[in-house]
Formats: C-alpha cells, structure tokens, sequence
C-alpha cells in the first residue's frame, strides 16, 4: 500500500467536506475523488526503490529506482536503472506526455482536488510498470524508450550526493536521484563499473 496515496484520498475527503459546508463545493465530487485516491493507494504496492540483490548469481547486479533524466530546459524523464555485468539499461517509466494527460483531465474535473489524484495516477502507472519489468524479467532487454550505455563506452564517472554523472560518446549524462540513494548503490557501483570509467576528480563517494 501507498500510505501517501491513501492519505491524499483522505485528506480531500475531509477538505471536500469541509468546503461543501462552507461554500457548497459538490460534495459527491469529493467523495469520489477521494475515493479513487484511496483506492489507487490500497493497490499500489511499495517501491523497492533501491534493489541490490536482484539477481545474486545472475547478471543482474543492482536496479535503482527511479532516476531522472534531464534532456533539456523543459525536458525530462523518468527511468529505472538496472546495473548488469557489462553494461547500463534504463528502463522507461510511464510517458510524461500520459502524465500531462492524466493530470489535465483530472484537475479539469476536480480542480486542486484533481491535480492531486493526477500525482497518485502517475505513480500508479509507474508502479505497473516496474511489476511488469520485473513480472516479465525484462531487466535485460531494451524496448522502445529504454536506453543502454555499455561500461567500457562510460568516462569521467562521479556519483555525488545526489546524482550519477558521466561522459558518454563525448556527451554528459546526469541522472539525479533521491539523496538517500548515493550513499545505498556505492560500493556496489563501484564494484560493477569498471576502475578506468571513473573520473579522479573529487567526489563524496570516492574511495
């Protein structure tokens, strides 16, 4: 269960009671947003978010979840990492495009209200997603949207307090994460990424 999906579902129930004795907000409105909230967060399992052992014997070495992947100015997405013997996959998340879809047409139905249950939708897919993943044992695989970066093409490697930098076929890749996932994936990055990839230059989880 996702408690904060569970408690948005809550909490707009309470404020849409709340505004319907004082405003007249459409209380059924509310209610059912609130409820569908619930609902998605009674479902949604927890994300392992940091896997280091998915595979103790197999190719799999680490899996990270989830890292951002700035591509421009307004331009982003969301990936899954997934650590193997020899190489770097990323594996795409829901498509912001649907995200945009999803929160647009729940705020145009329910306001503030809507924009929330837009959030607890995202996660609801992305959840899917990472089951089927792992549903499926497509860990190795590369579909349309995920992404591969061989070690032995990586350079100037840096993991800081709050992203994976690298240079790769001379062109830097950044992906952020949550700060409490650097000092959780060190040792085994250090251990899978090979010694040359890694920049020298001063880094909080250099050895």
């Amino acid at each position: 269960m996702r408690a904060t999906m569970f408690a948005i579902g809550v909490a707009i129930s309470a404020w849409g009671l709340l505004l319907w004795g004082a405003f007249g907000y459409p209380i059924w409105l509310a209610g059912i947003i609130g409820l569908f909230n619930i609902i998605l967060g009674a479902i949604t399992p927890k994300s392992r978010k940091v896997d280091l052992q998915p595979e103790p014997s197999g190719a799999v070495k680490l899996v990270v979840d989830k890292v951002i992947l700035r591509l421009g100015r307004l331009r982003f997405t969301f990936y899954e990492l997934v650590f193997l013997d020899n190489k770097l996959v990323m594996k795409k998340l829901t498509s912001m495009g649907i995200i945009f879809l999803a929160t647009g047409v729940s705020f145009a139905l329910g306001g503030f209200f809507g924009g929330l249950t837009g959030w607890s939708v995202w996660e609801f897919l992305d959840q899917r997603k990472r089951d089927r993943i792992r549903d499926r044992n497509e860990f190795t695989s590369v579909a349309r949207g995920d992404m591969e970066v061989p070690y032995e093409s990586m350079s100037q490697v840096q993991l800081d307090g709050e992203s994976l930098k690298m240079v790769v076929g001379g062109r830097p890749l950044v992906l952020r994460m949550a700060p409490e996932y650097p000092p959780l994936i060190a040792r085994r990055v250090r251990e899978v990424i090979p010694n040359q990839c890694w920049s020298h230059a001063w880094s909080q989880f250099y050895p």
